[in-house]
């Protein structure tokens, strides 16, 4: 059997199978930290001292970069259903550096914890109420459906303080991105998305017989779940992604969040959403 490959990155041991849990591999892990550094110090400027909660967070690609970032009076909390990507992260990025905690939640997944005890509606964010200044998130909205959404919208309003924003990603779909599909653009990317299949009203998933393998949201379904979560898109717009062909300044479209009562006059949610490539 042939050795696992290792990345050595910032002082830490990367094992290959762990980078790929965590989204690309060991080629990629570089850029791709980068790349989230980049959009995080674009669109939701972050202080040394803030309270930084990451959904999704592997075995802690973010939490390098954001080490760096952060001050002893900073704070990360990073949680994920993957084990072996949580007891690394404790073993090496926790051990150096106390204010980083990570936590395992045993979620039922099919693609990735399909023998999970709990549900992600059981969920409830490790943090207190108005306490969080930062959330984020990547490729983890596109694996999941409109309740579970939905669960996670509310859990972030609740912890979010009164200026907090969130960074998510998403598959919107709207007629821009569908026709780009169609003409097979995303494709020669190498993305072999469609999203031909209707799952219900505003849902639309890749492969029927893998739904959780790529799920996207129109538009008018989006504001929909914001609606009722108490949260809006600052700015008013998307920042569209690449994923289907389209000119973006991303991978996945991303949104940024935050309270309703802060964003009073930024989004309307009877208006159609804007979309920007910057």
């Amino acid at each position: 059997m042939a050795k696992e490959k290792i990345l050595k990155y910032e002082g830490y041991d990367i094992s290959e199978s762990l980078a790929l849990s965590t989204g690309g591999g060991i080629e990629d892990w570089e850029n791709i930290s980068k790349s989230h550094v980049e959009m995080y110090r674009k669109y939701t400027p972050l202080d040394p001292d803030d309270f930084v909660l990451e959904v999704g967070c592997g075995m802690g690609r973010d939490a390098i970069e954001l080490s760096k970032i952060l001050s002893k009076e900073g704070k990360y909390v990073g949680f994920d259903i993957m084990k072996s990507s949580i007891e690394w992260a404790n073993e090496n990025i926790a051990k150096k550096h106390k204010n980083f905690k990570f936590y395992y939640y045993d979620i039922e997944s099919p693609i990735h914890n399909s023998s999970g005890s709990i549900k992600t509606t059981d969920i409830r964010l490790p943090a207190k109420a108005s306490s969080v200044d930062r959330i984020f998130l990547h490729s983890v909205f596109t694996h999941m459906f409109e309740r579970d959404i939905l669960h996670y919208l509310k859990e972030f309003n609740r912890v979010l303080k009164s200026d907090g924003l969130v960074l998510a990603s998403f598959f919107i779909i709207d007629e821009p991105a569908l026709r780009s599909l169609r003409s097979g653009r995303a494709i020669k990317n190498r993305h072999p998305l469609s999203f031909e299949h209707k799952l219900n009203a505003g849902c639309y998933v890749n492969d029927p017989d893998y739904p959780e393998g790529a799920v996207g949201f129109t538009p008018k379904k989006l504001k929909q779940m914001l609606r009722k979560s108490g949260l809006g898109i600052a700015g008013g717009h998307v920042h569209r992604g690449a994923w289907s062909g389209l000119k973006g300044s991303t991978g996945q479209d991303v949104l940024i969040l935050g309270k309703q009562s802060r964003l009073d006059g930024f989004l309307q949610y009877a208006q159609p959403m804007k979309f920007t490539n910057r």
